[in-house]
């Protein structure tokens, strides 16, 4: 009896749980509609508050969204959202021409971080399919190290050429794992953004920059960002930046 009753109480839990997500999924597909219809009528502002909900609490983000939420923000005039969703819509795509358009919105407001020539891109090709190459060269080391294996046990004699294939895989290994992996990066949020020496309101101002750059982070100590700006090493309050995925 106990055992009935248990199975019908995880029934009803699990019949309960689908349905708030069915009225959940109803609701952002309500919103989106909603939303689409206005981006139409090219009501931006409000679009985008359905647009941002969705973004935010579902984590749903369509790429046909991503770039209405950048055509907005770019007709509204804020920059850096603009360029955000933008980067978004390409890290879900890889569609090209979103790298052309945040290059074209960097050269007509003078913004750093952008360039996108062709050694550029396959270094982000690299690091796009940093683990599987990781993998591919693990799965090789095992080979080689299994075949020296079976060759010293089954004639007695090590192999050279096997050896220095090891090595060699092995050394592009340690490179994969310790040098190619994706760089962090973050978009200027603020028209006024302190770049200072040191994490630290009394350190050195370096330089004020508006929204929109993209910039190298290097680190986060408390409320700054440690970054990489111009070559040197530099620190920007977290409220002024906002880390890329």
């Amino acid at each position: 009896m106990q055992k009935r009753f248990s199975r019908i109480t995880f029934l009803f839990l699990l019949g309960l749980i689908f349905s708030i997500q069915s009225v959940f999924s109803q609701e952002v597909t309500s919103n989106l509609a909603k939303a689409d219809s206005l981006f139409k009528e090219r009501l931006y502002t409000q679009s985008l508050e359905l647009y941002e909900s969705i973004y935010e609490d579902a984590q749903r983000a369509t790429p046909a969204m991503l770039l209405k939420m950048a055509y907005s923000q770019e007709a509204l005039g804020n920059l850096s959202r603009a360029l955000i969703y933008l980067h978004d819509y390409y890290r879900l795509t890889s569609d090209k021409e979103a790298l052309k358009k945040m290059d074209a919105l960097a050269q007509v407001n003078g913004l750093e971080g952008y360039d996108t020539n062709d050694f550029q891109q396959f270094v982000k090709a690299i690091q796009d399919y940093n683990i599987l190459i990781i993998a591919v060269l693990v799965a090789l080391n095992l080979l080689i190290l299994t075949m020296m294996f079976r060759k010293l046990k089954k004639h007695q004699e090590r192999s050279p050429g096997l050896a220095i294939g090891l090595l060699i895989v092995l050394s592009l290994t340690f490179f994969f794992v310790n040098f190619t992996g994706p760089k962090d990066q973050g978009i200027v949020t603020s028209d006024n953004a302190y770049v200072m020496s040191g994490p630290s309101a009394a350190a050195e101002l370096i330089e004020v920059v508006g929204q929109g750059h993209k910039i190298e982070i290097i680190d986060k100590q408390d409320i700054w960002y440690q970054i990489k700006w111009r070559g040197k090493r530099a620190y920007v309050r977290e409220t002024n930046l906002e880390a890329l995925l």
